[in-house]
């Protein structure tokens, strides 16, 4: 839930209290908690939505969008299409907005969002919180309340595990090591779903023809990036999804799919037909066939696996 001494922090003193320190009006302090309110009111329906969730029959669909940030637009568009689609909820891979730690754009992604009914779970990207950022992951923590660690986490949804990872946990960047691969693989080793999906901001795989990031994501360091993937084929991963990348591209490695779901609005970095257009992806569950489909803005079917 939403911490009122953090919301408060960059207007007050260090100290928990109303002392005179705060330097703002009545009019801005009404704002404040106006919006604390909306994300608390906010953060409890997503728990509420979010225990619903494993209940789902064995057949359900989920809908996969990523990079909106700066493509208010777009985004739009997508949302209004998502929403069309029916899904049971939706998953962001990151990068929902443009500047770490802006509440004002937080503020607009979520008013863009109210579209969105069922539970939306957000992945950390890099200009949504960084380490480098001060006050970034506190800002970004303030917007979703989460099972656990709102950066990693996991939930169950039918007969499938979810997991979302963050790529810049404990100022490491595009790594998942430590604490956190210890936790991932304890989730992967103790899940009975029958499906398992991964989500995380940066692509375990780039294309060196397409895109800005080649060599510069989780393929920064492949020794780490081997280890990771070695997880998901030990856990017998359905899916990766990852963002970073304006673009589509699904690779598959180890028989495990790996897709970059970069249209959600953002500038695209791809200018080929194949790879440089906005999207969404809907993958459907069905009992124990997984299929998926990748739309374009204008509605038009561009890939199915």
């Amino acid at each position: 839930m939403v911490d009122f001494f953090a919301t408060f922090a960059p207007f007050c003193g260090k100290e928990r209290s109303w002392i005179l320190k705060c330097k703002f009006s009545i009019g801005a302090l009404v704002l404040i908690l106006f919006s604390a309110n909306a994300i608390a009111a906010q953060d409890q329906q997503i728990q509420q939505k979010l225990a619903t969730l494993e209940k789902i029959g064995p057949r359900f669909s989920f809908i996969v969008i990523g990079d909106n940030r700066s493509g208010d637009e777009i985004y739009r568009k997508i949302v209004a299409m998502a929403m069309e689609r029916k899904p049971d909820f939706v998953v962001n891979t990151g990068d929902m907005i443009t500047t770490p730690g802006d509440r004002k754009q937080w503020a607009a992604f979520w008013e863009m969002s109210k579209p969105i009914t069922v539970p939306y779970l957000l992945t950390v990207g890099n200009h949504d919180a960084h380490p480098k950022v001060r006050g970034s992951e506190r800002t970004y923590r303030e917007q979703v309340d989460l099972p656990g660690n709102e950066l990693y986490y996991s939930f169950v949804a039918g007969n499938a595990l979810f997991v979302v990872l963050d790529s810049y946990i404990d100022d490491q960047e595009k790594k998942i090591t430590g604490e956190q691969r210890a936790w991932l693989e304890g989730v992967l080793a103790s899940s009975e779903q029958k499906h398992k999906f991964v989500f995380v901001h940066h692509p375990l795989y780039t294309d060196k023809r397409r895109g800005k990031h080649h060599g510069n994501s989780l393929d920064r360091y492949q020794a780490d990036r081997d280890a990771l993937q070695a997880l998901f084929v030990k856990y017998k991963v359905s899916m990766v999804f990852t963002g970073h990348e304006h673009l589509y591209l699904r690779q598959t490695v180890d028989g495990i799919p790996h897709i970059i779901t970069g249209g959600g609005g953002a500038p695209l970095y791809a200018e080929d037909e194949d790879a440089g257009f906005h999207h969404l992806v809907q993958v459907t569950v069905d009992n124990g066939k997984v299929s998926a489909e990748v739309v374009d803005v204008n509605g038009k079917i561009r890939d199915r696996f």
